[in-house]
This record gives structure tokens, C-alpha cells and sequence, in this order.
């Protein structure tokens, strides 16, 4: 019997836990991530291969900019971004807002 018991509350914390994680990386339905922990962000991109893309925070300031060379998926480094909210970009559409931590 304490064996079931301990298995159950075993089981309930791990899901509290997971559920509370997957809170926590998601602010307003934006992804979050943790520099330390993601050196770069993959944003998926198809068919806009030779697009502008831009990286803007909230001031639409653009912090970086340049062209879409594969059909994949596309990688952000998050060593060049600063702790904030940041909207990935391509031509006048926002294809992904994100958080760094």
C-alpha cells in the first residue's frame, strides 16, 4: 500500500512539474528562451528562401536583418540579443515574436 501511494505522489509531482515548466517557457503565447540555455533559436521557414528577414525589439528598433538562404528551418543566434521581446520578421509580416531570457 505505501508503495502505491508513493508512486502516485511520484507520478502527481513530475506532472505538476512538467506543467509548470511548460508555463513557464511560454509568456502570453510567446516562446521563452534562456541565453544560457539556447545558443540559437530555430524558427521554421518554408518557401521564402531569398526573403529580407529583420529582428526587431519592442521599440522596433531593428537589432538584426539580413536574407533567408535555406527552405528549413531558420537559426537566430541569442548571443547577439539582449534580455526582452523580439519579433522575427519577414518583408511586412511577423512571423514569430519570441522572449529572451
Amino acid at each position: 500500500m505505501k508503495t502505491i501511494i508513493r508512486k502516485t505522489v511520484i507520478a502527481a509531482s513530475l506532472l505538476l512539474t512538467l506543467a509548470a515548466a511548460s508555463f513557464n517557457t511560454y509568456a502570453q503565447g510567446r516562446p521563452v528562451y534562456d541565453r544560457s540555455v539556447n545558443p540559437s533559436i530555430g524558427i521554421k521557414v518554408e518557401n521564402v528562401t531569398g526573403a529580407g528577414y529583420t529582428i526587431t525589439d519592442q521599440k522596433g528598433n531593428i537589432i538584426l536583418g539580413g536574407t533567408i538562404t535555406g527552405n528549413k528551418t531558420f537559426y537566430i543566434p541569442t548571443g547577439k540579443l539582449a534580455k526582452g521581446v523580439y519579433r522575427f520578421v519577414i518583408g511586412n509580416i511577423v512571423w514569430q515574436e519570441f522572449v529572451i531570457r
